[in-house]
């Protein structure tokens, strides 16, 4: 889901300015169209404000610039997890021998919380949680070589979980910056062309 989500901010990104850029130009030459500052800005935060006035758009900078911080840490976490999830799933194999590749998350937990196959599912059948039984299959079975080696897999696992996780986070920061961004070049751009006798709203 992380990387989807992903290839889909930079589509979009990349559409928006191929489409904003054909339309008209960078920048306003005179009065700048409140229309084309708010699509601006959804599309790169920040744009809006150097479309409506490239001399003076400090508020712009700042949408811009949160927004390449918001971009460079969701592909830098995504590159931590998904470093993190080899670095487990290479340790599995080599400590516990089993393959991850395929497996559930519920396996993978299991994994981490037991130091063999027959050791979880008698757990689950002293339980009666009958439909949490793992088949006794060849590529099923694990058996850690010591405790310390089962918890540094739990922690690598962990770690690379809470990585992920954040993810939709910043996303969506990243998708309230560029409404906020929107909304404050439209407004600015509004002032600009309402005339000299007009209310000004604040930018």
């Amino acid at each position: 889901f992380p990387i989807r989500l992903a290839l889909v901010i930079q589509v979009c990104i990349l559409a928006g300015i191929l489409f904003v850029t054909i339309a008209s130009p960078l920048a306003a030459q005179n009065n700048p169209d409140p229309r084309g500052s708010f699509l601006r800005s959804l599309v790169i935060p920040g744009w809006g404000h150097y479309y409506n006035d490239s001399e003076n758009w400090t508020r712009g900078k700042i949408h811009f610039g949160a927004d390449v911080v918001m971009i460079g840490a969701y592909f830098g976490l995504n590159a931590r997890a998904s470093n993190l999830e080899g670095q487990y799933e290479t340790f599995a194999q080599l400590n516990a021998g089993v393959s991850l590749s395929g497996k559930s998350r519920r396996f993978q937990l299991a994994l981490g919380q037991f130091n063999n196959l027959e050791e979880y599912n008698d757990f689950q059948l002293r339980s009666r949680n009958w439909d949490q039984l793992l088949a006794d299959t060849e590529e099923n079975r694990w058996h850690w070589k010591s405790d310390d080696a089962r918890e540094e897999y739990s922690d690598l696992r962990e770690t690379s979980d809470r990585a992920r996780n954040q993810l939709p986070a910043i996303a969506g920061l990243m998708v309230v910056n560029r409404a906020l961004s929107a909304i404050s070049a439209y407004r600015r751009a509004r002032n600009m062309t309402s005339g000299p006798h007009a209310v000004l709203l604040p930018a």
